[in-house]
């Protein structure tokens, strides 16, 4: 489909293609020297936490733990870097509104519209323990990439000293104030 704001349904049969195509792609990247990683995202098969869930249980592909597609699609992202750690191979920083989220969740307002009305937050300015999330990560061994996104909607030319040049300071002071 185009864009995030609706998204395919998988009947059983089409589930069990996708996982075992997961596994066989993970299986043949790594015989290659590759590493292949699933990224849960709104607008896409994987999305709920269900969908995270079976994903996780049923094949063994890593997983990109975006902390904000996670959050809107209904996985709390902390959880899961406890639950999941191993499986993580990547990891997308950023913050939700939470209150945008559960509209979007509940089909309130559509994915689009909720990111125009500036859904993702920088770093620190959200409802996700972001903190939280790179301790467990690395607490339990991770040493992936971390990087930091800022998913916006530009309608027109921003201010070049301010518009999300501000929102990428915001973040990488919150994260020094974080990180020794």
């Amino acid at each position: 489909t185009d864009g995030y704001d609706q998204r395919p349904v998988l009947d059983t049969k089409a589930w069990g293609a996708l996982l075992g195509n997961l596994d066989a792609i993970t299986l043949r990247a790594s015989e290659r020297g590759r590493h292949v990683t699933l990224h849960p995202h709104v607008g896409t098969v994987v999305e709920r936490r269900d969908e995270v869930e079976r994903v996780l249980g049923e094949c063994s592909v890593p997983l990109c733990l975006d902390t904000g597609h996670l959050l809107v699609g209904g996985t709390d992202p902390l959880w899961l870097s406890r639950f999941a750690a191993p499986r993580i191979s990547h990891v997308h920083l950023k913050d939700v509104d939470a209150e945008l989220a559960d509209s979007v969740r509940e089909g309130a307002i559509s994915y689009t519209r909720a990111v125009g009305d500036g859904l993702y937050r920088p770093l620190g300015q959200g409802d996700i323990d972001i903190g939280g999330v790179i301790r467990a990560l690395e607490d339990s061994g991770y040493e992936g990439w971390y990087v930091m996104e800022q998913d916006t909607i530009l309608t027109t030319e921003p201010d070049p000293a301010s518009g999300p040049y501000d929102d990428v300071r915001d973040c990488l002071s919150y994260l020094s104030r974080i990180r020794p």
